[in-house]
């Protein structure tokens, strides 16, 4: 038996074994941007399991080629209010977009009314 797989560091930083899951959800949004239709991703599992980190993972490339990202987590103690995480998502996001500028303010106006 060879414990020295026992003695070896992980970086926290790196998303082990989930190539496959960064895969599929980076052509999503790459297949959103080609055609012109957004898309909404659900990444769902148990607490603990990796989802923010798979996002993050998945996130972080893109934002240099200009896509944006909203999140929000589902506050289990707020199931009296199903989708306070959409709304916090969305507040935060307008948030955001209020504090760029004018110019941020009508480009994000624009997109949504198309």
């Amino acid at each position: 038996l060879d414990m020295s797989v026992a003695h070896q560091r992980f970086s926290a930083s790196k998303l082990y074994g989930r190539d496959s899951h960064v895969k599929e959800l980076t052509d999503i949004c790459r297949r959103t941007r080609s055609v012109s239709s957004p898309e909404v991703v659900l990444v769902i599992g148990c607490s603990g399991s990796g989802k923010t980190s798979l996002v993050r993972a998945v996130m972080m490339p893109l934002l240099g080629d200009g896509f944006t990202f909203i999140s929000g987590k589902f506050d289990q103690l707020q199931h009296a209010q199903p989708l306070t995480a959409i709304i916090s998502a969305f507040d935060r996001y307008f948030d955001e977009v209020s504090g760029s500028g004018a110019e941020c303010i009508d480009v994000t106006k624009n997109a949504i009314l198309e």
